[in-house]
């Protein structure tokens, strides 16, 4: 598996989450989306991505991580025929 360990320390804020552990879990519940936190390799404020996948999963995930972190995203996302609303930021 190969991995990238990109650094989200500028999404570490209040509303959102305050730590790698609360922001991996943030973009799980929010995005569907998994990543394993930083912290667990000593490295606070960023997250660990496989990019082992293929093209569209990556893209996709990436997709989604946006669709949850930018303030000026769409309101509503589609995952398949599941309609996700942010009622967050």
């Amino acid at each position: 598996t190969f991995y990238a360990l990109p650094d989200f320390s500028a999404y570490l804020r209040e509303s959102v989450a305050k730590t790698s552990v609360e922001l991996a879990n943030f973009l799980l519940r929010k995005a569907l989306v998994v990543t394993v936190p930083g912290s667990a390799f000593g490295m606070e404020g960023y997250l660990r991505l496989s990019y082992a996948g293929d093209l569209k999963g990556i893209t996709e995930g990436i997709e989604r991580m946006k669709w949850a972190l930018d303030p000026n995203a769409p309101n509503e996302i589609y995952i398949g025929d599941r309609k996700l609303v942010r009622d967050w930021l």
